[in-house]
């Protein structure tokens, strides 16, 4: 019996200072003529030892989970923060950025997967086209021997029998609490009804991310004699809320932290698990 777990993690956005970042990180020192001097560990704030601890747990328990069966990691756009909004960057350097988001990676590698796969993310957050991805990827490559790592726009990858259906942007996730989901499921509706009409079986799995937020709906279409169900899942971020995000996400009350796994078994979903923490972000008050 085929079995593999497919984990996503997405918007990792390192380089941010609310981003994700390794303590295992090097990062060149220079002196104020430019000069190198030495290398030297960025050392994590609060919110990033955080956000650290919790990636590592989950990879761990990732790990005991598959035993012996094949791990396929994606990791979902966003590797980086980009220069667009420099206010808390770790580094305003682009060389470190790519580094950070190496290291961010590296764990992955550890544990073996069969194969790590990079999504590009948005050109504001990657220096646009996808180029923190691929760079990425390239030290990856050069730094894990026998992981078969890879980097694409937008992949169909076929898994334990069935076709997954990946790409960093998709639906919005709601604007109103009664709405959430409801554009993902007609988005899927959608991506379903243009397989269908072009003689295609859609895939099972659809992922996206971007919005920072963990969202899951199923579709079931029946056509042509055939019954078609599919999933979607748009992942949570590993980057806590910044100046940009709460006025783009209208100041919300909670955020969510984490990554998606996926237990996929000879052509079938077998569950579909957010692994995610979400708190509240308001700070909390009495005035007497």
């Amino acid at each position: 019996m085929k079995r593999i777990i497919l984990v996503v993690a997405s918007d990792l956005h390192g380089g941010h200072r609310y981003g994700l970042l390794s303590p295992d990180t090097v990062l060149d020192e220079i002196n104020e003529d430019g000069e190198k001097i030495g290398d030297y560990h960025p050392e994590l704030n609060r919110i990033q030892k955080y956000l650290w601890e919790m990636y590592l747990s989950q990879i761990k328990a990732i790990k005991e989970y598959a035993k012996e069966d094949d791990i396929v990691v994606v990791l979902n756009g966003d590797m980086t923060a980009g220069m667009k909004y420099p206010q808390m960057l770790v580094s305003d350097r682009l060389a470190d950025q790519i580094i950070i988001g190496m290291y961010n990676a590296l764990p992955w590698c550890e544990i073996k997967p069969r194969a790590l796969r990079l999504i590009k993310g948005t050109g504001a957050h990657t220096f646009n086209q996808g180029s923190s991805e691929i760079l990425i990827t390239k030290l990856l490559q050069a730094s894990c021997p026998g992981v078969d790592i890879a980097v694409s726009d937008h992949s169909l990858i076929n898994m334990a029998g069935i076709d997954v259906d990946v790409s960093h942007h998709g639906p919005f996730v709601g604007s109103r609490a009664w709405l959430k989901g409801n554009v993902a499921r007609y988005y899927l509706q959608s991506a379903m009804i243009d397989e269908i009409t072009a003689g295609r079986v859609p895939p099972k799995l659809y992922i996206r991310s971007h919005y920072h937020e963990e969202i899951e709906e199923v579709v079931t279409i029946k056509a042509n004699g055939h019954r078609y169900k599919s999933t979607i899942v748009v992942t949570p971020s590993y980057t806590f809320i910044d100046d940009h995000a709460r006025q783009s996400a209208r100041s919300p009350s909670r955020i969510t932290h984490g990554m998606i796994m996926a237990e996929i078994v000879e052509g079938e979903i077998l569950r579909c698990v957010p692994m995610t923490k979400t708190i509240d972000i308001r700070t909390k008050e009495k005035i007497e």
